[in-house]
């Protein structure tokens, strides 16, 4: 019975993460028990289980007056993941040459042609799966595991605004084809092995992330609890 129970609360913490991080519910949206009993099909003890996990990983806040609500960023602490995450992609590039794990660059190759298909559905909540995994892959080359372990925990956080990011770029360009071809240029620098260009790639990606949070109202990052 305690196994069960436990894997109902893995199975809801997994969905409750899925519906925040494709944009279900947004920074600041309160998250009601009994809303979400009858979404997920659980009881209320497992549930209340699983957002007390989700609490503990600063991915929701819990108060006895508000009630359980996804976690609200400022647009510095935007800034602070989006530059974290970059200064970790550096270090596990750095790492992993000339000897990338091979099995990482498949994954990044699978999580391309994933987002592909998605860009041309328009399926958001996919193109931010495949963009988690090409990035986790992309990390994963260097077979450094606490550094996976660390960068994995920041995506967690950082996926609070990626898919509200990833809205805004598709906004502004029209579609979501140029979010593809920046990934699909950074996986062709890794499969040829010039640090030079990976690095240069990996910059100019970075830089577009950055540039999109900054143009952000702050409204937008922090919606009005």
């Amino acid at each position: 019975m305690a196994i069960e129970q436990q894997s109902l609360v893995d199975l809801a913490v997994t969905e409750i993460q899925r519906l925040i991080h494709t944009g279900v519910y947004k920074p600041g949206d309160k998250l009601r028990e009994e809303q979400l009993s009858v979404e997920l099909g659980i009881s209320r003890p497992p549930l209340r289980e699983a957002l007390r996990e989700l609490a503990q990983r600063g991915i929701v806040e819990q108060s006895p007056r508000r009630g359980t609500r996804v976690v609200s960023l400022s647009a510095r602490e935007v800034m602070e993941i989006y530059t974290l995450r970059a200064a970790l992609e550096h270090f596990a590039v750095m790492s992993a040459f000339p000897h990338p794990n091979s099995e990482s660059i498949g994954k990044m190759r699978q999580a391309v042609e994933d987002m592909s298909k998605a860009a041309a559905n328009s399926d958001h909540a996919e193109i931010v799966r495949s963009n988690r995994d090409f990035h986790v892959a992309l990390v994963s080359m260097a077979d450094h595991s606490l550094l996976l372990r660390t960068y994995i925990g920041l995506m967690d956080t950082m996926q609070l605004c990626m898919s509200d990011n990833l809205r805004m770029e598709t906004t502004r360009a029209g579609d979501y084809e140029s979010g593809v071809k920046r990934h699909l240029k950074l996986l062709r620098s890794i499969e040829k092995g010039d640090l030079d260009r990976i690095l240069k790639a990996m910059q100019d990606h970075g830089e577009r992330q950055v540039l999109l949070s900054e143009d952000a109202p702050e409204a937008e990052l922090t919606p009005p609890l």
